[in-house]
């Protein structure tokens, strides 16, 4: 039984996947629970989603106990149980099911709010028969509250949504540059400023860039900033020459989810540098890095000047995908393999 959002990147990924590997599969999406029709229900729902209180959070929790009494699952994979009571999962273990978790954001770092929103989940800990962490630091984080049971479970592509597009004319999203992804006063706007002043064809796309200081300065470059889904998330990386990458800096990121989707349409990628990048994609080899802004500038200018280095690289680093495995069919078979580790 997958346990989540029913988002398709998320939960809904981790279903298909597991459908995919011949597996019996249940699927108990909490979303219908913090969502409502109607201005006072709409505004009660979102109380309740925001504090973790309420008859909404209740019933996602006896809903979730009657479906494994149901179903009677071998595994119940909870894929960030924010809403899941530590109560719930001692209850669920008792039909004899063992009990995964993953949580994609860092469930440790610091939140204003004593009602943080990650509070059952680190309260239930205890209860979980193997907790898969995004990224190393919080391997350790787990390692600290004593659990062993721990190990690291990557992000991952979806193949059905990230591939390459050959023979691709140009198309409204053409570019030398682009960057997707969200906004973080980390200086990742100011880079992308000074390289639209260097007079580089580049788009940008994704969220919360209205928070920027610079955000009139960027509109002036950049237009409207705003999210890509779907087939204009694939075709936008598709066509663009080279695809930067940046780190969740709140989250500890040392790699991300688009360090995979962009190698899956064989196009360049030039991520901030992290050891942990490096031991995937070799460096000059199958990706690029850089460690500042100079280092940005000189290797744009270098791989946007040579079209043969860059196609190859962007090959290699598409090959060394494919090879290692990182989609999310790869990433339901190594929960199976620690499954059958720990039984």
């Amino acid at each position: 039984m997958i346990v989540g959002d029913g988002v398709k990147i998320y939960s809904d990924a981790f279903y298909k996947a597991f459908l995919s590997l011949g597996h019996d599969v249940e699927h108990f999406v909490w979303t219908k629970y913090l969502h409502s029709s109607g201005r006072i229900k709409r505004i009660s729902a979102k109380i309740q989603n925001k504090f973790l209180i309420g008859n909404r959070i209740r019933k996602l929790n006896d809903d979730l106990i009657n479906n494994v009494c149901d179903f009677r699952p071998e595994l119940v994979f909870i894929y960030r149980g924010q809403y899941i009571y530590p109560k719930t999962l001692q209850i669920i273990k008792q039909y004899g099911t063992v009990v995964f978790g993953y949580h994609n954001d860092d469930p440790f770092k610091v939140q204003s709010s004593f009602l943080q929103k990650d509070r059952f989940y680190l309260k239930g800990l205890k209860f979980y028969d193997w907790i898969f962490a995004y990224r190393h630091k919080n391997i350790l984080d787990y390692h600290q509250l004593g659990m062993n049971n721990v190990s690291l479970l990557r992000s991952y592509y979806l193949a059905e949504d990230n591939y390459p597009i050959e023979n691709l004319e140009d198309s409204v999203y053409s570019c030398d540059v682009i960057f997707i992804g969200h906004w973080e006063d980390d200086g990742r706007d100011e880079m992308l400023i000074t390289l639209a002043q260097a007079g580089y064809s580049i788009k940008l796309y994704g969220t919360e860039w209205n928070k920027s200081k610079h955000y009139l300065q960027l509109s002036q470059y950049f237009g409207e900033i705003y999210p890509l889904r779907g087939n204009d998330y694939n075709l936008s990386l598709n066509s663009a020459k080279l695809a930067l990458v940046f780190f969740s800096k709140m989250n500890n990121d040392t790699y991300t989810r688009r360090c995979f989707e962009i190698p899956a349409t064989k196009t360049f990628m030039l991520s901030e540098f992290s050891e942990d990048m490096d031991l995937m994609f070799k460096e000059g080899i199958e990706a690029e890095y850089f460690r500042h802004i100079d280092e940005l500038l000189k290797k744009i200018k270098l791989y946007l000047h040579d079209d043969d280095l860059r196609k190859m690289i962007a090959k290699k680093g598409y090959q060394r995908l494919l090879t290692d495995g990182h989609e999310a069919v790869d990433r339901a078979q190594e929960i199976i393999n620690i499954y059958w580790q720990i039984k």
